[in-house]
């Protein structure tokens, strides 16, 4: 699967996030800005690339529970329970 994130755009986020936080008061620094948001970018990274994984998993797990469900079941729906209770059940936020 390719990221939906390009890692620019994800410095270009770290960086208004962090803008915006300094501004509204509720960040202060105690490194390098580059640093702050370098951490950031890779938290960001982290978390788009689990979900990716959550994603697929729940893909295979629709297969699977196609096979066995009556005709005319909602794809998109069931998609998104799957989602959602391997989520919770990993402590993933959506």
């Amino acid at each position: 699967m390719a990221p939906r994130f390009t890692d620019e755009q994800l410095q270009r986020i770290a960086e208004r996030l962090l803008a915006d936080l300094l501004q509204q008061g509720g960040a202060v620094l105690k490194a390098e800005r580059h640093r702050v948001t370098a951490v950031m970018v890779k938290a960001l990274r982290g978390n788009l690339d689990q979900e990716q994984k959550l994603d697929a998993e729940a893909n295979a797990l629709l297969e699977a529970h196609l096979r066995q469900a009556p005709p005319g079941v909602d794809r998109q729906k069931l998609l998104l329970m799957i989602k959602r209770k391997l989520a919770e059940e990993r402590g993933i936020p959506l």
